[in-house]
């Protein structure tokens, strides 16, 4: 079973997203990746940040939380534990930036992610936002 992070990023009232610029998806969402081997959840979710968005000035805020999801439902023949985590920064950074992950989990190339602030009071629909989750974030 594969264990993965995803990390609700804040500065102010300001929640960080990103796209894929090759537009391998549709819609914008929030920095997570796997959890590797001897690492925990919480070390994940800061180094997948830093990863994907080149922050290096992330706090732990808190987990917010886990639960195991089997993925046949949307054609993948696994089963996660997916771990949620409010991370906090106050670095400097323009309102925009573009960012390449260059360690990805999959091999691939580097890829190339547009990154961004977003209100919070006004979020455009992203991947894997729970709203249950973002109201622990207000």
């Amino acid at each position: 079973m594969r264990h993965r992070v995803f990390t609700y990023i804040t500065r102010a009232d300001q929640l960080l997203i990103l796209e894929y610029v090759d537009g391998r998806y549709v819609l914008p969402q929030i920095p997570g990746g796997t959890v590797e081997a001897g690492e925990s959840p919480a070390q994940a979710a800061l180094r997948e940040a830093h990863e994907e968005t080149g922050l290096e000035a992330l706090q732990l805020v808190k987990c917010l939380g886990s639960f195991q999801r089997d993925l046949t439902d949307i054609g993948r023949d696994e089963t996660i534990v997916a771990w949620f985590f409010h991370l906090h920064t106050t670095e400097s950074t323009p309102q925009s930036w573009q960012h390449f992950e260059c360690d990805s989990s999959e091999g691939l190339a580097p890829i190339e992610f547009a990154v961004s602030w977003a209100a919070l009071n006004n979020l455009p629909k992203l991947i894997c936002l729970s709203w249950v989750v973002l109201m622990r974030l207000c």
